[in-house]
């Protein structure tokens, strides 16, 4: 009865400690988001403010390539791994444009394109990688909910005894 009570008082004590992790996973992944959304509101802006200098049709999506255009690869890749506990993780490659296979897309829209295409561009990429975090913490935060059921579990089954 003794070590059920011991038992009990450790699960109890890792169960405050996953539900206030979780607490801060929580926020921490709602701060990302709203830092992702910021991000993508300030580049559609930024892009609102580019078709505004450079008119309509020079920013639309008859820029973008179509199934009838050259070949090209992506300048940034996400690449999934798992981590020791088997837990997948996220994370960009930068891939090096060192042939003509990468274009950048910035291209698309001329040579000369405005600052605002660019800022735009910089704002995407930074909106980007706070997705990939927030999807880390999400994989964080469903693993740590499952630890906390789990534990919930052997709780219940030490109480019933």
């Amino acid at each position: 009865m003794v070590e059920d009570t011991e038992d009990l008082d450790k699960i109890c004590n890792t169960l405050d400690k996953l539900t206030l992790d979780s607490l801060t996973l929580m926020q921490e992944q709602i701060e990302l988001k709203l830092n992702a959304e910021n991000a993508m509101i300030g580049g559609e802006t930024h892009l609102a403010k580019t078709r505004y200098i450079l008119g309509q049709n020079s920013v639309s999506s008859l820029q973008l390539p179509t199934d009838s255009s050259t070949e090209f690869s992506a300048l940034t890749t996400v690449n999934t791994s798992k981590d020791e506990h088997g837990i997948n993780q996220f994370d960009l490659e930068s891939n090096k444009p060192d042939n003509e296979k990468y274009i950048n897309p910035i291209k698309w829209f001329g040579y000369l394109t405005p600052q605002n295409l660019t800022f735009a561009q910089n704002l995407y990429r930074q909106a980007l990688q706070w997705i990939i975090q927030a999807a880390n913490v999400q994989t964080r935060l469903q693993e740590v909910c499952t630890e906390i059921h789990h534990l919930k579990k052997i709780k219940n089954e030490i109480m019933n005894k």
